[in-house]
């Protein structure tokens, strides 16, 4: 009896060594964070359960969404399965301007941006739709399963109208709406397969991905007026309005496995990797030149163009390289009791691979008179626009709980913190709203009848506000990198998903 109690014990000490030694490895990685706050572009609303226990789901991934957080997690599918999902977003971002220039004459001068007033994003509730199948077939000789899904690994949508044209310009001009909008969305097409490596013990799955990326951007850009005699204070800009439309096609790839400890503990680890998108759109681009109020004689001229209140409209076509971050993520899951199951994830994400969108411009037409036949002022209307951020790599912590009520009904909650890549506060920009230590607070519910799955979940993410003292202009272009201002932030999701097993 002493010795069957000494295995009994000893077997008990070894489990609870893994998960305290798995734990461990979890938060050894969080300490490596230098802060925690919010993570790029990165989509995080796919599956009920999963964004209920806060995304802590890679060592669960028992539906479809597994082709997302761990392919692997499709080896021990049962039944086939056939899902959908609705995320419903909403962005509450505000931004007070005081975006103001340093001239010559020792003051700060106003730009047409709207300081001192509180300005709120576009409001709209956005909806992000997704789904997939799985199936079980006899191959490597045994069962495998494969399936197809469609869904958005990277998303983001947002929207401000912050500008209007000062004196020293034709104020009856208007810019278009949406001056400023960052609508970038990256979908994946994923065939995926996945196989019971080692059995009870060792899974692992695929998934081949065919991305498509969708960029609308669109900013207001302020030019060093080019004129080669001495110009006033405020004519010491050009109002620039550039509006790019396209998209692009690319390859990535998703690798996962579930390592199996017991009958209570599963790890679970998944690397993403998207490669290098080549974008490809068209562009219109729109020049608004300052007004002197006196006569000017020299009609046709480039100073009377540059001084006349004219506006010079170009188009042309735009390739941008989208180099998205690859992303290593690793989860535990441990069944309590037969009711209660609790999650622990990871994900560590390359954001220092992303340079941000620097549009090059060719096939230009539309420039003519003194635009076109002024190598000076043409190479001023064909410049290339870049939008460069400066971003650090990020870490994610999840955690998770689902309790299974009843036959019918299972509770969900969550929490995850993740950190910023803008973690440099002077480089804020409400195209890349970004703003520190983003916190999430999550929760849902899923019905079970018969075969059907039906669930619910929602979510509040914060993030604090932030200062942007000055303008910076590091690469002197006359454009700065950054927005002066205060910002504020946060995010309201719901998701509503369905399952079908058969």
């Amino acid at each position: 009896m002493g010795k069957m109690s000494f295995l009994i014990i000893n077997k008990m000490e070894k489990r609870m060594g893994i998960v305290r030694f798995t734990a461990a490895g979890l938060i050894c990685l969080l300490s490596l964070a230098p802060g925690i706050a919010a993570s790029g572009f990165e989509a995080n609303g796919l599956g009920v359960k999963a964004t209920a226990m806060g995304g802590a789901f890679r060592a669960v991934a028992d539906d479809w969404t597994a082709a997302y957080y761990n392919p692997a997690g499709y080896a021990d599918f049962l039944d086939n399965q056939l899902g959908g999902n609705l995320a419903l977003f909403q962005y509450r971002n505000e931004v007070t301007p005081d975006y103001r220039w340093p001239a010559g004459d020792g003051r700060l001068h106003e730009s047409g941006i709207l300081n001192d007033f509180v300005n709120y994003n576009t409001d709209e509730i956005l909806n992000n739709p997704s789904g997939g199948f799985a199936v079980r077939l006899p191959v490597f000789g045994s069962e495998s399963v494969f399936g197809f899904s469609i869904y958005q690994p990277f998303d983001y949508n947002v929207r401000w109208d912050l500008y209007q044209f000062p004196y020293e310009y034709d104020t009856s001009a208007v810019l278009p709406r949406n001056q400023y909008q960052n609508n970038f969305d990256i979908v994946a097409f994923q065939l995926t397969a996945a196989h019971e490596h080692i059995e009870d013990k060792l899974n692992i799955g695929i998934g081949l991905q065919l991305l498509r990326a969708d960029l609308l951007f669109n900013e207001v850009i302020f030019r060093d007026n080019p004129s080669l005699t001495e110009v006033p204070v405020a004519h010491q800009k050009i109002t620039q309005w550039a509006h790019n439309d396209g998209r692009g096609f690319g390859f990535g790839i998703n690798l996962g496995a579930q390592l199996k400890q017991s009958e209570n503990l599963t790890l679970g680890a998944v690397v993403n990797v998207p490669f290098t998108i080549t974008a490809t759109g068209n562009s219109k681009l729109e020049y608004y030149m300052p007004r002197k109020d006196e006569p000017d004689l020299y009609f046709g001229t480039v100073e009377h163009l540059l001084t006349a209140g004219a506006k010079v409209v170009d188009s042309a076509t735009y390739e941008a390289k989208l180099k998205m971050p690859p992303s290593f993520g690793m989860g535990l899951a441990y069944q309590a009791n037969e009711k209660v199951l609790v999650t622990l994830d990871a994900e560590y994400t390359l954001w220092s691979r992303f340079d941000g969108f620097n549009f090059k411009y060719s096939d230009h037409r539309g420039l003519t008179g003194p635009a076109d036949t002024s190598a000076m002022m043409r190479e001023f209307f064909t410049a290339d626009v870049s939008n460069p951020v400066d971003w650090d790599n990020t870490f994610e912590i999840m955690a998770g709980a689902l309790i299974d009520y009843s036959e019918y009904v299972t509770f969900m909650g969550g929490l995850a913190i993740d950190q910023s890549p803008a973690r440099k506060v002077e480089n804020m920009h409400p195209l890349f709203f970004d703003l520190g230590t983003k916190l999430t607070f999550s929760g849902g519910i899923q019905f079970h009848l018969d075969r059907w799955d039906f669930g619910i979940s929602t979510s509040y993410t914060r993030q604090p506000s932030a200062t942007v003292p000055e303008l910076i202009d590091a690469d002197a272009n006359g454009n700065p990198e950054n927005f002066a201002g205060v910002f504020k932030g946060a995010t309201y999701q719901t998701v509503l998903a369905f399952n079908y097993r058969f």
